[in-house]
């Protein structure tokens, strides 16, 4: 791989296309002689735990590195990343909260689950988070893990600590407990309640944890995908953690899919395997024998989809059947709705049984679905990119809106926001209460602002002096105010962080 630095400089790297983003990040650096933050694919931030295969990354691809000033991560954003199941989890559970992870390694925390005045001291050089609902978990680019929050949802690694020294490159998170994968394919698990196993405790399988190449979550459960095609499971045994019953058929696996309750997995036959409980996708009796020929598998929270070779869609679990019966090209899943993409650039969308209005009726923004490229789903809703640049959101019970000249957008429970080509910020509230308003906040997001973020509750934005505002829920982020003067003094200055 060849990676370039925005100022010219770039290096070649060896790499196999099997290895994770951690491990090329690690070699740029060094090569580089740069503390490179993020590697980017075009305008794709690459994430550090997956392999470059997966990420559809070959040999001899151009990257790009990135110093960035000061990298954001939410709670919101940390727990869902692609390898868990959707976004249920993260509502009314979830501690919103921020983190500002700074060039030199220092941080700050705000929002629910802001850290201890002495653990302030340790955060430093971090390069991935990960969080449960009520923890988080930092990996660093020495391959050591730091974590914090509630003991029971993983914020007290005690018991694996010296097992969390060095050679971690990805970290996994379900609801209740934390999977950090080394680079000898081993796995090391903790959190969740003592009284039961949440995925916290691998000790019955950990002789086979060996070769593991990636991990998928479900609420309560892990699921790992080994070197060799077969997959290990543990955790909530009526709930995804016990695939005892399709061992024999989960061999050439290829990829791992999670509802809250049930994984599926795609072999490399194009046929698909579940387990976990029955009437939330892991039950697929009912429509086994049209499993086969399937390229791509996705999931709400409590159904599949499987897409096939020839564009045609199977559903199943607590599901309304897919009405696109051919020519479809991706299918995207939200917390309760698919929308389908198809060869012409429509969309057609569908619920599952708890869906309501929560983007499976696409009907009022069907005039505005033309053209799509992508679709970004988000809680109970979704936002289609349009090739012009213009954005389409629908669902929650919100009228559809169009955005134009945008490159980002995010929902939360109390509002959109779009970030614009011009660096400003468009966004619109929907009714709720306890929290700062974004038109109290728009006259400062007229131009300069960089990145994105949200959590369930709150946004922040990153202007390109590398200032942060915040704007939702007061308690969950949107009030940055206590932390302003530690971002100003740290981010801006370079200083050391004090609480």
């Amino acid at each position: 791989m060849e990676v370039c630095l925005l100022s010219g400089r770039s290096c070649l790297v060896a790499i196999s296309p099997s290895d994770n983003v951690m491990l090329l990040l690690q070699r740029s650096r060094e090569k580089l002689d740069v503390d490179i933050s993020r590697l980017y694919a075009g305008a794709k931030a690459l994430p550090l735990g997956h392999r470059l295969v997966d990420l559809g990354i070959k040999n001899g691809a151009v990257l790009t590195g990135a110093v960035v000033n000061v990298q954001v991560i939410s709670s919101l954003e940390a727990l869902w990343h692609g390898d868990a199941w959707p976004l249920t989890c993260c509502s009314e559970a979830q501690d919103g909260a921020f983190l500002a992870a700074q060039r030199d390694g220092k941080a700050v925390v705000w929002g629910g689950l802001a850290c201890s005045d002495k653990f302030y001291q340790e955060l430093t050089d971090l390069c991935d988070v990960k969080a449960t609902v009520g923890a988080f978990a930092a990996l660093r680019p020495n391959g050591s893990v730091l974590c914090w929050g509630k003991a029971q949802f993983g914020g007290d690694k005690s018991e694996v600590k010296d097992q969390l020294q060095a050679d971690v490159c990805a970290l996994y998170a379900n609801s209740k407990s934390f999977a950090a994968l080394k680079h000898d394919g081993s796995v090391v698990t903790w959190g969740g309640a003592r009284y039961a196993n949440f995925g916290g405790d691998s000790s019955k399988v950990q002789e086979q944890l060996v070769g593991v190449q990636r991990i998928c979550a479900a609420e309560t459960a892990f699921a790992a995908l080994k070197a060799d095609g077969s997959v290990v499971t543990w955790g909530d045994s009526c709930q995804g953690g016990d695939s005892s019953r399709v061992t024999e058929q989960l061999r050439g696996v290829v990829a791992l899919h999670s509802t809250r309750r049930a994984f599926a997995a795609l072999k490399d036959t194009g046929e698909v395997v579940t387990w976990g409980t029955a009437t939330e996708g892991g039950g697929s009796f009912m429509v086994q024998d049209q499993l086969h020929s399937v390229v791509e598998v996705s999931a709400t929270t409590y159904a599949f989809s499987a897409l096939r070779s020839d564009g045609s869609v199977i559903s199943w679990g607590q599901t309304a059947m897919s009405p696109c019966t051919t020519g479809v090209l991706k299918v995207i899943g939200n917390d309760c709705a698919f929308a389908a993409v198809l060869g012409d650039g429509s969309v057609v969308t569908w619920s599952d049984s708890n869906g309501g209005k929560g983007g499976g009726d696409s009907l009022a923004a069907q005039r505005e679905l033309r053209d799509i490229v992508e679709i970004h789903p988000f809680e109970q809703c979704f936002v289609a990119m349009r090739r012009d640049k213009s954005a389409i959101f629908w669902g929650r019970d919100q009228e559809p809106q169009v955005f134009r000249d945008v490159t980002k957008v995010g929902v939360t429970k109390r509002g959109l926001a779009a970030l614009k080509m011009d660096g400003s910020v468009e966004g619109i509230d929907f009714p709720a209460r306890g929290g700062i308003s974004f038109t109290s906040v728009e006259s400062q997001l007229q131009e300069g602002v960089t990145e994105l973020h949200m959590n369930a509750n709150a946004f922040a934005a990153v202007k390109h002096d590398g200032s942060i505002l915040t704007w939702g829920s007061q308690k969950h982020g949107g009030d940055s105010r206590s932390v302003q003067g530690l971002l100003a003094e740290g981010v801006l200055e370079g200083k050391r962080l004090k609480r």
